[in-house]
């Protein structure tokens, strides 16, 4: 069997800690995102850089979100933002007899476009759709996503934040994204971390994992499925079945077993979505 897309499973109820654990507050919450992505590239006139006003690339990529639903909308917006207004610049060289390239880069960063704009002259040769192939990549797409997420956990670190706030914030979150270089779908876990800052205050970031092909990304209760949810995924490689359709089946089940538990940590509606070459799509559903 070969990897054909990616898959994503969620359930729907929203919980926020209290003094016994966590509380379940409200259902129907949807985990899974579609993200727009633009490539920008420049537009010169004649040796002038001026703007940018065509779309280079254009493409979905797709975030699974769990924990706390405020960092999680925070988090979502600045992905969205980042991710509508990537630009292609060109880096120069540093060193003598080193070749300058072409990047991608945020609408946020320098930009060496922009620096001396209206006064730098750039060869007519340069900035052709030839030196544009094999730019965009998944992984440059990740960065962007992970540099998001660190730049929403920042506006934290101007309050004190002490373990209780930490846990009633605590996200994590899981990206789909198809690579128009490598023709293949990749996924990406970030996971927030804590650590004291030079003042001794608790910062909070995220931190980027490439998950391999064959395996699975568990966000929230990590502890109680994720050793089942890969001997499920790797029953569904041996079985050669669809592991979307055996996944759809997973949560189901564990929603019963917590709900048999007497607990709604997680329930129904469930979804399962697919995402292939930038596009995402439900197949099951069950209220």
């Amino acid at each position: 069997m070969k990897p054909v897309g990616l898959f994503a499973v969620a359930d729907s109820s929203i919980t926020a800690p209290n003094s016994n654990g966590k509380q379940t507050i409200l259902g129907g919450f949807r985990k899974i995102y579609p993200v727009e992505i633009k490539v920008w590239k420049p537009f010169f006139n004649g040796v002038y850089f001026r703007s940018y006003l065509e779309v280079h690339y254009e493409a979905e990529c797709f975030v699974a979100i769990a924990g706390s639903t405020f960092t999680a909308q925070h988090v979502l917006n600045l992905i969205s933002e980042h991710l509508r207004k990537i630009r292609i610049s060109y880096e120069r060289a540093k060193e003598l007899l080193t070749p300058g390239k072409y990047v991608l880069i945020r609408h946020c960063q320098r930009n060496e476009l922009e620096i001396n704009q209206g006064i730098d002259e750039w060869a007519e040769d340069m900035f052709t759709p030839n030196d544009y192939i094999d730019l965009v990549t998944a992984n440059d797409i990740a960065k962007i996503v992970e540099y998001s997420i660190n730049e929403a956990l920042t506006s934290a670190r101007k309050y004190k934040i002490d373990e209780q706030s930490l846990k009633a914030m605590y996200s994590e979150f899981a990206v789909g994204i198809y690579c128009p270089k490598e023709k293949n779908h990749q996924l990406f876990a970030f996971r927030m971390g804590s650590r004291l800052n030079a003042e001794g205050l608790i910062e909070v970031y995220a931190t980027k994992e490439r998950i391999e092909e064959g395996r699975v990304a568990v966000l929230g209760m990590k502890s109680e499925f994720e050793a089942t949810a890969q001997d499920a995924m790797q029953i569904a490689i041996e079985e050669e079945i669809s592991p979307s359709r055996k996944f759809f089946d997973f949560i189901n089940k564990a929603i019963d077993k917590v709900r048999d538990n007497g607990s709604f940590a997680i329930d129904r509606p469930s979804v399962c979505k697919v995402f292939q070459e930038g596009q995402l799509k439900t197949v099951f559903h069950q209220k």
